[in-house]
């Protein structure tokens, strides 16, 4: 048997598309997208502080906790009322008291995938006409995604705003732990097709924005470091790890997307962007060797210096007096 690994056949890069064409369809877009990423990015934020605002005030005082013998001699009293209060009724009430910047917050969020969803198409499209490389029909991942991710959102929020505003208007007595966790468990309950159809709309959102993301820092529409944390960003679409700090990360993703297509970003828009075609970024290797050849070319060929000329021997009648005296 032969040990020799047997190479794969290098596929071909394919041509771009009409470049003029390519720039014509892109001439009015540009700015209608730059414009539209800066407002999905500004979103995340205002979404964030209404949300800081509704949290704000919740009573978790560490003396209202109640152990399990406490809740036992609790309910074993004759006449102890319809049941605890704690700290899920008191977050429940207060999100019920609030349930307008719940909505704002949630809706604002939601408002900023649905504009996004465009962009992130354009520029997986912008990136497919420089070098079509996968399947037309794989366009439409970003679009379904952000419609179907946003409208869950927002209508799963302004849903579960309206539960914790019901129970706000139960009296005192009534609200209380067991009342709250039925309507979380009703509003779960309620809404399971719609998260479902916001899970796979994130689904199709992720992949979307890593595509595009990657594509166009591949032909250059994007830099390397807007590309990567674009690429970083659809992961936490899936795995949220960074919690509520991956809002300012989006909102720093899709500001710095739109200044870059509005060519405000420090550097200019990328060439790419007015040729119409790929620009691809250089590897690593290939500045090395430019950096080489550059050294190479500015160094000046020392000259080489003269020989010392040859000491003149003395004659032997001048050795013969030294050696006399």
């Amino acid at each position: 048997m032969s040990t020799e690994r047997k190479q794969r056949p290098v596929k071909p890069i394919p041509d771009a598309l009409d470049p003029a064409e390519t720039i014509a369809l892109e001439k009015s877009w540009l700015t209608k997208a730059g414009t539209a990423a800066i407002i999905a990015g500004i979103l995340p934020v205002i979404s964030f502080v209404l949300q800081t605002i509704a949290t704000r005030g919740i009573d978790d005082d560490i003396d209202r906790t109640k152990s399990v013998s406490e809740s036992l001699a609790f309910f074993a009293t004759p006449g102890h009322g319809p049941g605890l209060t704690g700290a899920k009724s008191e977050i429940a009430s207060h999100y019920g008291e609030h349930w307008t910047l719940v909505i704002g917050g949630g809706v604002a969020s939601g408002i900023g995938m649905l504009i996004a969803a465009p962009v992130v198409y354009g520029l997986l499209r912008a990136s497919w006409r420089r070098r079509p490389s996968f399947p037309r029909w794989f366009l439409w991942a970003p679009l379904a995604g952000g419609i179907l991710f946003g409208i869950g959102s927002i209508v799963a929020i302004i849903y579960q705003a309206v539960q914790y505003h019901d129970f706000s208007e139960l009296a005192k007595a009534a609200q209380t732990n067991g009342a709250a966790n039925d309507a979380l468990n009703s509003a779960r309950d309620d809404l399971t097709s719609i998260r479902v159809i916001a899970g796979v709309g994130s689904l199709f959102s992720a992949i979307g924005l890593g595509a595009a993301a990657l594509s166009a820092m591949n032909v250059g529409l994007l830099t390397r470091v807007i590309g990567s944390i674009g690429v970083l960003l659809a992961v936490l679409v899936v795995i949220p790890l960074l919690g509520q700090q991956g809002d300012f990360l989006r909102a720093f993703w899709f500001i710095a997307l739109g200044f870059t297509i509005l060519g405000r970003w420090p550097g200019g828009r990328p060439p790419a962007w007015d040729l119409g075609e790929a620009v691809p970024w250089p590897t690593r290797a290939q500045l090395l060797e430019e950096a080489d050849r550059a050294g190479g070319g500015s160094k000046a060929i020392p000259e080489s210096e003269p020989a010392p000329a040859p000491k003149p021997k003395a004659s032997p009648g001048s050795s013969r007096k030294k050696r006399r005296k």
